[in-house]
């Protein structure tokens, strides 16, 4: 059994959707040749298609069909919302899994408050950064969920720990998923700290999505940092 299968058999984590694994390894080819195909598999999923016209769109009221919205946007664009998918789903499945949430997509206020932030970076075929942010304000909450009730400290003195471990499992999920679409790399250790405010100092060259997940009154923050592929690049000189 391989590393990736025993990852997914210890925590149940089922595998992603096939159709954001084929559009993983489609925008790693000739991208203008694929743009139909690109488009006809994000047209069958609704959400998907949310998250790119939302992106080609930048949120206006514009009316535009799918092919113009992937051929808009580009290659860059489309593997971050690709990447975003892949990294939803190993979060999403993990606090599941982990904590009995069911996170879904919301906006969560107080973005800006002290949170315990945690970081992993990847690289291989595709290289970036994930950084996991849970407000200390929801240390009672989510800290008692994933070691249990009998806890040796305060909840807030446990989360950092908490956020460490959490993020040890959703990269481990996320890497998973990237070999799933055909994007092999490796994973830094998590590097977590508290501070309030964010800055995602993304470089000139990458490109940065974020998003917010709640459940039952928890949040959290989610951001993606990825540069662009290493063969996109060679395909552009």
């Amino acid at each position: 059994m391989s590393n990736v299968d025993t990852l997914l058999a210890k925590y149940k984590i089922d595998r992603p959707p096939e159709n954001v694994l084929r559009l993983g390894k489609l925008i790693q080819g000739a991208f203008a040749s694929n743009v139909q195909e690109i488009a006809a598999i994000i047209k069958a999923d609704p959400a998907l298609s949310a998250r790119v016209m939302k992106v080609a769109t930048r949120g206006r009221d514009i009316d535009m069909d799918m092919d113009s919205a992937v051929a808009r946007i580009g290659v860059h664009q489309i593997t971050l919302v690709v990447l975003t998918e892949l990294l939803l789903h190993a979060v999403t499945k993990t606090f599941a899994t982990m904590l009995s949430l069911v996170l879904e997509a919301k906006d969560v206020p107080n973005a800006g408050a002290a949170a315990v932030t945690g970081c992993i970076r990847f690289e291989g075929q595709a290289n970036g950064r994930v950084f996991l942010r849970i407000p200390c304000g929801a240390a009672a909450a989510v800290v008692p969920r994933f070691l249990g009730q009998e806890l040796p400290m305060a909840p807030a003195e446990l989360l950092p720990d908490v956020v460490g471990e959490i993020l040890n499992i959703v990269g481990g999920n996320f890497k998973s998923n990237l070999v799933d679409a055909g994007l092999s790399c490796s994973l830094s250790v998590p590097q977590v700290n508290t501070r309030s405010g964010f800055s995602a100092d993304a470089g000139d060259d990458e490109h940065h999505l974020s998003l917010s997940l709640g459940a039952e009154g928890i949040g959290l923050f989610l951001d993606l940092i990825i540069s662009p592929l290493a063969n996109q690049l060679n395909a552009q000189k």
